[in-house]
């Protein structure tokens, strides 16, 4: 009796310290759960610079104003590229006519292959300036890439914008993500399609919200990872910059 009892004492001992074990991962678990937020950001954003040089005409926006695709977010005072897209007009239209001089001239033997060749060359140079002022009056218009509302306007009308200088931020409105630094040992069953909760402290409102992407790296330091996630419904009243607390399934299981 003796002998099986000294037989089971090691195995119990094993066993709880195995418990015991379990029980400080799960504590630690639930620890590093604490204090997970949750930041909204949108999904596409931009800052609007021009390098023409030239005064702004017209910003049709103001600060925290609403746009669609294709809206008008910007034009500039650009007379002096119109001037020079007419020159280079002009200038190819003559090109134009001489390279069919030559061809005609080359028909009846009274000028060469050289020569024709020449006046092609010249043609095309011709075009390609014409294209060259047509790119640029282009930029004299700022379309919006995305629905979406101004975020900053540090511009103003009739103001020259220096290059390096950004005349609006926008940021997209119909496309929120949520970014949160979740411990990295999660990686073990974190995957895209899991779904957390994020309690926006703006809002006071709980909205789900789908992973849609884990992040590559790893911050040993904080040995943390980053997870992306979008709503899985309607976030009406959420702004980007927003924030709050999360909840992971594992969390409330």
């Amino acid at each position: 009796m003796k002998r099986m009892m000294a037989s089971i004492l090691p195995v119990l001992v094993l066993v709880a310290g195995s418990a015991l074990a379990a029980g400080d991962e799960a504590a630690n678990r639930d620890s590093s759960l604490e204090g997970l937020r949750g930041i909204v950001r949108a999904a596409d954003e931009a800052s609007i610079s021009s390098d023409l040089g030239y005064p702004i005409a017209t910003l049709p926006f103001k600060e925290g104003d609403s746009f669609r695709k294709g809206d008008v977010l910007a034009t500039f005072e650009c007379g002096d590229i119109q001037a020079q897209l007419k020159s280079a007009e002009a200038a190819l239209a003559a090109a134009q006519i001489a390279v069919a001089n030559d061809e005609r001239l080359a028909r009846s033997n009274a000028a060469g292959k050289f020569e024709v060749e020449m006046s092609r060359a010249k043609a095309n140079q011709a075009a390609g300036e014409a294209d060259a002022y047509r790119s640029k009056l282009g930029r004299c218009t700022i379309a919006a890439p995305f629905d979406g509302r101004i975020g900053a306007m540090p511009s103003h009308a009739h103001e020259t914008p220096e290059p390096s200088r950004p005349i609006m931020h926008i940021v997209a409105s119909n496309d929120l993500l949520v970014d949160v630094l979740v411990p990295s040992v999660w990686l073990r069953w974190l995957r895209d399609g899991e779904e957390f909760a994020l309690n926006v402290d703006e809002t006071g409102t709980t909205l789900p919200v789908e992973i849609i992407r884990v992040g590559a790296t790893v911050d040993p330091v904080s040995q943390t990872v980053k997870v992306t996630g979008r709503f899985s419904g309607q976030a009406t009243g959420v702004l980007p910059g927003m924030s709050g607390p999360t909840l992971f399934k594992s969390q409330g299981e």
